[in-house]
């Protein structure tokens, strides 16, 4: 296991890294790295971020996924790039841990620990950025992936592995499955991964669900008792290669994590491409953003908005993780649900 460094030295390397320009400062459509190669970077706890979220403050919250973690770390950037803060987060009962989706509510983050990958290890946990306590409010999942949150502070989980929707009272009082549609599972054998990133369009009449292995964004009704309706192909990524003529698989290759700007388009992060790829409110791929040269995409994985400015975690999935970071990417309009 990786010794964990003091956390005054971690604090003063982040210091000498100096400050971050501002995003704001960048024009429209720049990818820029934001922080530290998280693979050096204190003894490489914060390496392979998947999930993240940003506080009121500016503050940005990135869960590592490493593959050689027994303790999970969430790692904490102040607006400038710099972190600020680690929090250490505690196996489940599997004994193994990988962390990816995030959310911000109320002074709290949820995290989703994918475990070892088989039901029932999958654990939903709530963690204090204050005080570092970690609860686990609901376990029962196989590959818990991707949280959104509605208007009655409910929450929904991805299971990438079970194809699935979860409903969750932000307790885990209360745990359904709402939605089991069989367009949620993966059916490519070499990328079974199915549902992933969510995220509700403005009035709340669907909840979108990217189905990572399919390269489809698929969108759920949201029937007026909150129950969910059958799931439609919002966008397919092979018809869309098919359309533009592009020499595929690149539209929608590998749907990761998904978000609405305020003009009700969609950004999808598509890692095996290593871009963002824009859909217009009628599904259509309107935009394709890359970064370049040190400032490239790597299997970019999540995204959340803070205005137009949008933090991006990168995986660094197919080269071992050497390029684990955080990127800034400066959108055309703010996103729908910014901090």
């Amino acid at each position: 296991m990786i010794a964990r460094p003091v956390l005054s030295l971690l604090l003063f390397s982040a210091v000498l890294l100096g400050p971050y320009a501002a995003a704001a400062e960048s024009p429209v459509g720049s990818i820029r790295n934001f922080g530290p190669n998280l693979q050096t970077f204190a003894s490489g706890l914060c390496r392979q971020p998947e999930g993240i979220a940003v506080d009121p403050a500016g503050n940005v919250y990135a869960s590592s996924n490493s593959d050689t973690a027994t303790i999970g770390h969430i790692c904490v950037f102040d607006p400038a790039g710099a972190v600020i803060d680690m929090i250490d987060v505690p196996t489940g009962s599997s004994g193994v841990i990988g962390l990816l989706g995030e959310l911000w509510r109320d002074g709290q983050l949820f995290v989703l620990d994918q475990a070892d990958n088989v039901a029932p290890n999958g654990r939903v946990l709530r963690v204090d950025p204050r005080t570092h306590s970690v609860t686990t409010i609901a376990t029962g999942f196989s590959f818990p992936n991707a949280l959104a949150e509605d208007r009655q502070g409910l929450l929904y989980v991805s299971d990438s592995l079970q194809g699935r929707v979860y409903r969750l009272t932000p307790s885990g009082s209360s745990v359904t499955v709402w939605s089991d549609d069989a367009l949620l599972t993966s059916s490519n054998a070499d990328l079974p991964v199915g549902a992933n990133g969510l995220a509700f369009d403005e009035d709340e009449s669907f909840l979108y669900v990217a189905n990572t292995g399919d390269r489809r964004v698929l969108r759920i009704p949201v029937r007026r008792n909150g129950s969910a309706g059958p799931a439609r192909v919002f966008a397919d990524g092979a018809s869309i290669d098919q359309q533009l003529g592009l020499p595929g698989p690149v539209a929608l290759f590998a749907a990761d994590g998904i978000q609405f700007d305020v003009r009700g388009n969609l950004y999808v992060m598509a890692n095996q491409v290593n871009e963002i790829q824009v859909l217009s409110p009628a599904g259509r791929l309107i935009h394709r953003f890359a970064g370049s040269g040190v400032d490239a995409l790597d299997f970019n994985a999540s995204l959340v908005f803070r205005g137009t400015n949008v933090y991006i975690t990168n995986m660094s999935a197919a080269d071992g993780g050497v390029n684990s970071k955080l990127s800034l990417f400066r959108a055309p309009f703010p996103g729908l649900r910014s901090r």
